[in-house]
């Protein structure tokens, strides 16, 4: 557990070196692609709240969340620097997904990690139209591109991967 605390710590205060590090132009070009990608990711799950996601994942106990591992990566990092969110603290000790709190994720939908946001069970996508589960993965392939943008503002490959 300490020593999940201290590497959590010690990639914070790295990607948080590099975003000091832009200058002001860079950063505001970073903030701009930042706010359109919570908006993205809230238009997201608002199209699987109506098939009731939540409840779904209620009656199943969140098993996709429970098994989920450290998906958060820099790029996730850089949004909530880039706008002044307040970063969450991480439950090494719950023996499950870090960012599990109880009841629910500790991260805002606008801000979960690529993997959170863009995975749905069976049981969730079954209620979508074949409209609607068009529409989620090509806001995914929109998402993926997104996240390109944003890596694509520092050195290449430093703000790749998960964080820890």
């Amino acid at each position: 557990m300490a020593g999940w605390d201290h590497e959590w710590q010690e990639a914070v205060s790295r990607v948080a070196a590099a975003f000091e590090r832009l200058s002001d132009a860079a950063r505001q070009n970073l903030e701009g692609h930042a706010r359109g990608m919570v908006a993205h990711k809230e238009a997201m799950q608002q199209l699987v709240a109506r098939a009731d996601a939540a409840a779904h994942c209620a009656g199943c106990g969140g098993a996709c969340c429970v098994r989920g591992r450290y998906h958060f990566s820099a790029v996730d990092l850089l949004v909530y620097l880039a706008t002044a969110k307040p970063l969450f603290a991480p439950r090494f000790d719950n023996g499950l997904c870090p960012f599990l709190g109880e009841p629910e994720c500790l991260i805002p939908a606008g801000y979960r990690p690529f993997n959170c946001i863009t995975f749905n069970c069976d049981l969730i996508e079954d209620q979508l139209t074949r409209d609607e589960v068009s529409r989620f993965y090509r806001m995914e392939q929109e998402l993926s591109a997104r996240y390109a943008e944003i890596r694509a503002l520092f050195p290449a490959r430093s703000m790749d991967g998960p964080l820890l």
